[in-house]
């Protein structure tokens, strides 16, 4: 059963199948009518190629046999036209399954009884045939290496169906992971500015609150500071939106920001800090400019993520330190004073994940936790030519 779905679902089973089987019935009928009638070698030839048409099928080594005492059968006594073809067929049939070794040794096999058989010195007042041996060494030889090709030919469409395959898995584990990324990314940025933000609306909103009756120009000043941090926050929603939104032929890549304009955004920075209250003590903020502009980036973001939590979980004061670059690093370092609260948010922790992803990103080494003198966040980045950075800006 398994070999007849193997033969329908093969085309080149089928074709050497209907071959075989269409010679035999041509034996079959000379043996009936004709001037072949009642031959008994004819018979024999049609029943042994029945017998071993079923055994190729199965891809057999008893069908080399048979094809064998055919071709011998045809040298000896010439059958009609049409049953020479049923040696070749099952030799076709057996090398279309085996492997290379055998479908060689089973056409040697089949040649060498053929010879046998054409040039028997102790069969004498035969016709020989030398003619015909030669034909069918020949139909032997050609079987097999069709059998092989065909072979051939299907491994190499396995291999290639299983390359294509790995390489769609392999995009799609790319594209994942791209995504992936891009989320970690998304988050990121959210996470930093609207956690700002949302501490400078909500640190103003108390102070409006506090001075609504006693006085209405600290409340107003409050509230303009809550509107224009709520206006940020705004702004960068929409450009994460934005992002989110378009295609990826529509996403215009970012353009670098220049260290003046990064030193300027950190001053903003720092001076939003001092507006809520945090009083921050900074040294060697110049360093900074000695980074490449995503480093740049990524320290803008950290100082924000830093003083963050110091105006929430400190005592009102931080101290930010850059070293000079040192190794091809720049240290960065926002120490504040810390006291476990047994009350309150103790926080996601989200924040300070995304700063050690950004800092991973980068090359560099993070770290976060408390020590002697309060809590420390330090981030090492690395230095992009400081000196020829220097240079630059001074032209």
């Amino acid at each position: 059963m398994r070999s007849v779905s193997w033969t329908r679902s093969d085309p080149w089973a089928a074709g050497g199948t209907l071959a075989v089987a269409v010679a035999l019935a041509v034996g079959a009928l000379s043996a009936v009518v004709g001037d072949h009638a009642g031959s008994t070698t004819l018979w024999v030839v049609v029943a042994l190629g029945a017998a071993g048409l079923g055994l190729a099928v199965r891809a057999s080594a008893s069908a080399v046999a048979v094809a064998a005492l055919l071709a011998a059968l045809e040298i000896r006594d010439p059958a009609p036209w049409g049953t020479w073809a049923v040696a070749g067929g099952l030799l076709f049939l057996f090398a279309l399954r085996r492997p290379r070794f055998d479908a060689i040794a089973a056409g040697a096999v089949v040649a060498g009884g053929t010879l046998l058989a054409a040039y028997n010195p102790y069969a004498p007042g035969q016709d020989h045939g030398s003619v015909g041996a030669f034909g069918i060494v020949t139909l032997t030889a050609a079987m097999v290496g069709v059998g092989q090709w065909v072979q051939a030919q299907r491994r190499y469409v396995i291999a290639e169906l299983g390359r294509r395959r790995q390489e769609a898995e392999r995009r799609r584990e790319e594209v994942a992971r791209h995504v992936a990324e891009e989320r970690l990314r998304i988050a990121r940025e959210l996470h930093d500015s609207v956690a700002h933000h949302l501490a400078v609306v909500s640190v103003h909103t108390n102070v409006a609150k506090a001075n609504l009756d006693s006085s209405r120009e600290v409340s107003r000043r409050a509230l303009d500071e809550v509107q224009a941090a709520t206006r940020s926050v705004m702004e960068e929603l929409g450009v994460v939106l934005g992002v989110l939104r378009a295609s990826e032929s529509e996403v215009a890549p970012a353009a670098p920001v220049d260290a003046p304009a990064d030193a300027a955004m950190i001053g903003e920075l720092l001076e939003s800090f001092a507006g809520i209250g945090l009083k921050v003590d900074a040294e060697g903020l110049d360093h900074l400019l000695a980074l490449a502009p995503v480093a740049r980036t990524a320290a803008r973001r950290i100082l924000q993520e830093s003083l963050t939590n110091a105006q929430r979980y400190g005592d009102g004061g931080a101290h930010v330190t850059v070293d000079p670059p040192a190794g091809g690093y720049v240290t960065l370092s926002v120490r504040n004073s810390w006291v476990p609260r047994e009350t309150g948010s103790a926080g996601s922790g989200l924040g300070l994940v995304g700063m050690e992803e950004r800092v991973h990103a980068l090359g560099g080494t993070f770290h976060a936790g408390p020590d002697a003198k309060g809590f420390l966040v330090t981030a090492q980045l690395p230095a992009a030519a400081p000196r020829r950075t220097a240079k630059e800006t001074s032209g």
